[in-house]
C-alpha cells in the first residue's frame, strides 16, 4: 500500500525526468550595444548643445508655423490613433502585473442534484442519514440533494523562475515603444506641418517672381508692337515676346495649382476640410535657428524616438526570450478557498457549514520537448533580429545628421553664389532693353535676358526652399520635434 511519502517520490522522480528531458538552454545572452562615433565625420564639434532640445514652438519662430502645427498635433488622425494604442499598451501591462499577484475571486453556487440509489453519492446519503453519530439539522435530502456554497477562493502561480516577471519587463519594455512610437508621430507631424507650410510661402514667392516678369513682358511686347508700327522690329519679334509671355503666363497657372495641393494637404494634416492658411510672406532666415547646434552623435541614443523605439523593442524581446527559457521549468502554484458550504439553506451561514481548502500544484513539461524548444529557439532568434534592427536604425541615424550637416553648408554655398547670378542677370536685363532701344541689341538678347533672370530668380527662392527644408530635417534627424 503506497503511502504519502511514496507518492510525492514518485511525482518528484517524474518532473525531474521532464526537466532532464526538456535539455533547459543555457542563459539568455546580452550583445553589447553598438557605439556610435565621437563626432560626425569630418565635422568638429565642441558644442554639446543641439537644437534637438529646443520645444518646436523655440525652433520655428513664425507665428503662423506654430498655430499650424498646434492644430495639427491636436487634430491630426495619426496623432490620435497613437494616444489610443498607447492606452492599448497600458492596458497590457496592466495585465502582465496582475499577473504576479494572487487572483482572488468571490462567487455564490447553488445546485440541486437527484442521486440515484445504485449510485455511490445516493447509497451515501442513504447510509449517512441511518448513522447514530448525526443529528437531525445533519440529515441529507435523499429525494433531492441540494448544495449551497458562498466564499472567497485565492490563486497564485509563485514565479520562482522569473517567467511572469520576464513577461512584466517585456510589457513595460513594449509600453515604453509605444510611447515612443508616439513621439515619433508627432515628431513627424511637427516635420510634415513645416515642410508644406514652407513650401506655401515658396510657391508664393515663386508666383510673385513670375508676376513681377508678366508685367515686365507686358511692357517689352508693347515696346516691340510700338516699334513693329515705325518699322523698327518685325513681326517675328512680336510672336517671340508673344510667346514667352504665354509660357511665364502658364507656368503661373502651374504655380497657382501646385499652391492649391499643397494647402489641401496641410488642411488634411490638420484634420480640417476647409480652410486658408495663414503664413508669411517670404522665407525669412530670422524664422529659423541662425545656427543649427548639432551636438555630439552619442546624443542621438536619447533624443531620437525612433533608436529610443527600437532599443526598447530590443530589451523587451530580450525579457520574452527569458520567459521562453522559464518555461521549461516547473510551474509551482497554490491555491485556496473559505467558505460557507451545506446542503440546508437554513444553515449556510450557520459557523459549523464554514469550510476552506489549501492547495500545493507543481507541474513540469514532460512531453513538451520539441514545442518549447521551437519557442526558445524563435524568441533567440527574434532577439538577434531586434540587436540589428536597432543598430541598423543607429547606424541610418548617424548617416541622416551628416549628411543634411553637408547638405545645409554646401547649398549655403549655393545660395551665395545664386545671389550673386541674380544681381549680375538684374543688371544685364536692363542693359539689354537699353540697348534694344538704341539699336545696340536685339529683340533674342532681350528674351534670353529676361529668361535667364527668371530662371534665376525662381532658382534662388528654390534654394532657400531647400535651405529651410534641410534646417527642418536636421531638427527631426537630431532627435527635436516630440519634446
Amino acid at each position: 500500500m503506497f503511502t504519502t511519502q511514496k507518492y510525492i517520490s514518485i511525482l518528484l522522480t517524474g518532473l525531474s525526468l521532464g526537466i532532464g528531458a526538456c535539455g533547459i538552454p543555457s542563459k539568455v545572452s546580452r550583445k553589447e550595444n553598438i557605439k556610435v562615433p565621437e563626432q560626425y565625420t569630418g565635422i568638429n564639434s565642441t558644442d554639446s548643445a543641439s537644437v534637438a532640445q529646443l520645444n518646436y514652438r523655440d525652433f520655428f519662430k513664425d507665428t503662423h508655423l506654430t498655430a499650424i502645427i498646434d492644430e495639427v498635433l491636436q487634430n491630426n488622425y495619426d496623432q490620435r490613433i497613437a494616444e489610443e494604442q498607447l492606452k492599448i499598451a497600458s492596458a497590457y501591462l496592466l495585465a502582465r502585473k496582475g499577473a504576479l499577484l494572487p487572483s482572488v475571486q468571490a462567487g455564490i453556487n447553488a445546485s440541486g442534484t437527484r442521486y440515484g440509489k445504485h449510485t455511490i453519492e445516493g447509497v451515501g446519503n442513504f447510509d449517512t442519514n441511518l448513522s447514530p453519530n448525526i443529528d437531525e439539522s445533519q440529515k441529507v435530502n435523499t429525494s433531492f440533494t441540494p448544495n449551497y456554497w458562498l466564499g472567497l477562493s485565492v490563486g497564485w502561480e509563485i514565479d520562482i523562475w522569473g517567467k511572469l516577471a520576464s513577461l512584466k519587463k517585456a510589457a513595460q519594455k513594449r509600453f515604453l515603444a509605444t510611447q515612443q512610437a508616439r513621439d515619433l508621430v508627432q515628431a513627424t507631424l511637427v516635420t510634415q506641418a513645416a515642410s508644406l507650410y514652407y513650401e506655401l510661402v515658396t510657391l508664393d514667392k515663386m508666383s510673385a517672381i513670375l508676376k513681377d516678369n508678366i508685367k515686365l513682358q507686358e511692357q517689352a511686347l508693347e515696346i516691340v508692337n510700338i516699334q513693329k508700327e515705325v518699322g523698327r522690329a518685325t513681326e517675328l519679334a512680336v510672336q517671340q515676346f508673344n510667346a514667352q509671355l504665354s509660357n511665364t503666363e502658364a507656368s503661373w497657372v502651374e504655380i497657382q495649382q501646385q499652391t492649391t495641393d499643397v494647402e489641401n494637404q496641410l488642411l488634411a494634416l490638420m484634420g480640417r476640410f476647409e480652410g486658408t492658411i495663414k503664413r508669411s510672406e517670404k522665407i525669412e532666415p530670422a524664422h529659423l535657428p541662425l545656427k543649427m547646434d548639432h551636438g555630439h552623435p552619442a546624443q542621438l541614443l536619447s533624443y531620437r524616438p525612433d533608436i529610443q523605439m527600437a532599443y526598447s523593442e530590443l530589451e523587451a524581446i530580450h525579457a520574452d526570450a527569458k520567459a521562453a527559457r522559464a518555461a521549461f521549468f516547473p510551474t509551482i502554484s497554490l491555491s485556496a478557498y473559505g467558505a460557507y458550504n451545506a446542503f440546508n439553506s437554513s444553515y449556510l451561514f450557520n459557523p459549523t457549514s464554514l469550510a476552506y481548502q489549501l492547495l500545493g500544484n507543481m507541474v513540469a513539461p514532460v512531453f513538451q520537448q520539441n514545442q518549447l524548444k521551437s519557442q526558445f529557439k524563435v524568441a533567440t532568434a527574434q532577439q538577434e533580429i531586434a540587436f540589428l534592427e536597432y543598430q541598423r536604425t543607429v547606424v541610418g541615424a548617424f548617416q541622416e545628421v551628416k549628411t543634411l550637416i553637408r547638405y545645409i553648408e554646401n547649398n549655403q554655398k549655393i545660395l551665395d553664389f545664386k545671389s550673386k547670378e541674380v544681381s549680375a542677370l538684374a543688371n544685364s536685363v536692363e542693359i539689354s532693353n537699353d540697348l534694344y532701344v538704341t539699336g545696340y541689341a536685339n529683340y533674342l538678347e532681350i528674351i534670353n535676358a529676361q529668361r535667364s533672370k527668371r530662371a534665376a530668380d525662381l532658382d534662388q527662392v528654390q534654394a532657400r526652399r531647400n535651405q529651410a527644408q534641410a534646417m527642418i530635417q536636421l531638427y527631426k534627424a537630431l532627435g527635436g520635434g516630440w519634446q
